[in-house]
C-alpha cells in the first residue's frame, strides 16, 4: 500500500500530509508586527518592519515595482509614483559624539526611525539596530524632509533632522 492508498477519513494520506506542509509553511512567513510601533506609530499603516530597500511588511499598499504598472516605482511608504517624484535617503547616527556600538548602543540597542513631511504626514520602521550606525532608503517620495530617531517606544527623546540636498541627514542621540 503507498501513500496515495491510505486513507484518514477519507482523505489520502499523501493530501494530509501536502495540508500539513502547506499550514507549516504559511505560518513560516507570518510576520508580527512590532509590539510598539514607534514614536508615532498607534493604527498608522506605513509602520513596517525591514530594511530601506527591503520593502519591509508595512501591510499597505505597494509591496514592488511590479504592482505600480508602466513608468512608475512602489516607494517605501506603499505608494506608487514616477522616479522622479523619489530619492535615495541615508540616516547617520551616533550616540553622544560617538559610534554607535554594542556598548555605546546599551541604553537603546533598538531604534524607531521615522520620516516626515512639512505637512504632517509620517511613516516609519521598527526595529532598527542602534550598532548598523545608518539607515539607508532607497526610494523615499521627495516630499519626505525630516527623519526622527529614537529609542524603541520612546516617544519624547531622540534626535531629528532634515534631509540634506544630496538626501543625507545626521542625528547624535542623547541616549
Amino acid at each position: 500500500m503507498d501513500l496515495h492508498e491510505r486513507d484518514l477519513c477519507g482523505v489520502s494520506y499523501a493530501r494530509v500530509m501536502r495540508i500539513a506542509l502547506a499550514a507549516l509553511l504559511l505560518t513560516g512567513c507570518i510576520i508580527e508586527p512590532p509590539n510598539d510601533p514607534g514614536p508615532v506609530g498607534g493604527s498608522d499603516p506605513g509602520w513596517g518592519s525591514g530594511w530601506g530597500g527591503s520593502g519591509g511588511t508595512g501591510g499597505y499598499g505597494c509591496q514592488s515595482d511590479s504592482a505600480c504598472g508602466s513608468g512608475y516605482v512602489c516607494a517605501r511608504n506603499g505608494e506608487c509614483t514616477t522616479a522622479a517624484n523619489v530619492r535615495v535617503v541615508h540616516a547617520t547616527w551616533t550616540m553622544h559624539d560617538q559610534i554607535p556600538t554594542d556598548t555605546t548602543c546599551s541604553s537603546a540597542p533598538k531604534l524607531d526611525i521615522t520620516f516626515q513631511t512639512s505637512g504632517g504626514e509620517d511613516f516609519g520602521f521598527s526595529p532598527v539596530p542602534c550598532n548598523a550606525g545608518k539607515y539607508t532608503i532607497d526610494k523615499l517620495p521627495l516630499r519626505y524632509t525630516r527623519v526622527t530617531l529614537a529609542r524603541a517606544g520612546d516617544y519624547y527623546g531622540g534626535a531629528s533632522a532634515a534631509f540634506d540636498t544630496t538626501g543625507n541627514a545626521a542625528l547624535d542621540l542623547p541616549y
